[in-house]
């Protein structure tokens, strides 16, 4: 039986349990081990009472998934390592750290560097992965486990960056253009619980059409919705005027370069 244990106890930590736990593929244990207990309200009584808060128990487990924020990676990784099996992989989503950077605070075992996002936790995370240390079987092994949370992309590990930008930051563009669109919503006096269920499933379908159609132009796609003299040209007009198109492409290249930030030592 695998066991697994969470290192962090955070909100990507808890979306990732809560896709590890909807229909696991394999008999496994996961644990969870915490600091302390600041983020004690993201998780249920049974769960919390069964935490672990000593680092030593680390060593009877076969994967351990540092979901630390990147700037407590080196007091995490100092108080982990040595308590660490050298047959144990280091999964590590801690943005900007690079695989060679873990190797620097002493992790010698197997590493899957990923990038996963809180949408883990219905199973639908879009995941990338970069791995050392692991062999065929092994990297299918994990690529196999994270994909219960959603899908998995192996991508070389230069691309982890760029792609953390769009990836594992992505979620909060589209939940700011949903919150954006229900507040417009109440605006004109609609109902705030069924606008978000609309435009919710109007944002899935268009996100749908753009993936099932990859040979179409989204210009093609946004000159067919905007009629001229139409409504849509004038909300397209709007969003022109605010530079929102290349506000958007500034702020994935300001992401990109933050989680390059995160990767340098202090």
């Amino acid at each position: 039986m695998q066991r697994v244990m969470i290192v962090g106890s955070g909100h990507l930590a808890h979306a990732l349990w809560e896709g590890w736990h909807q229909n696991p593929r394999q008999p496994r244990t996961i644990s969870l081990l915490a600091r302390s207990g600041a983020h004690r309200h993201l998780w249920t009584q049974d769960v919390w009472s069964t935490v672990h808060f000593d680092v030593d128990s680390i060593q009877n487990y076969d994967v351990i998934v540092l979901t630390v924020k990147p700037k407590d990676g080196p007091s995490a990784l100092a108080q982990i390592v040595p308590n660490m099996r050298s047959d144990a992989v280091l999964v590590s989503p801690m943005a900007g750290w690079s695989i060679a950077q873990l190797r620097s605070y002493g992790v010698c075992g197997p590493i899957a560097r990923v990038m996963p996002n809180v949408s883990a936790a219905i199973g639908a995370s879009t995941t990338l992965a970069a791995f050392d240390g692991l062999d065929q079987t092994g990297q299918e092994e994990i690529a196999r486990f994270l994909g219960e949370c959603g899908t998995v992309t192996v991508v070389e590990e230069a691309l982890i960056n760029p792609y953390t930008a769009l990836i594992g930051s992505g979620p909060a563009y589209i939940f700011l253009l949903l919150q954006s669109l229900i507040r417009g919503g109440q605006r004109l006096g609609a109902d705030e619980g069924l606008t978000r269920e609309l435009v919710s499933s109007m944002v899935e379908g268009a996100a749908r059409l753009v993936r099932d159609r990859s040979q179409d132009s989204l210009d093609d796609w946004i000159r067919q919705v905007a009629s001229p003299g139409g409504t849509t040209e004038a909300l397209l007009a709007v969003l022109d005027r605010a530079g929102w198109p290349l506000m958007i492409q500034d702020a994935v290249v300001a992401a990109s370069r933050r989680a390059d930030e995160l990767g340098v030592p202090s």
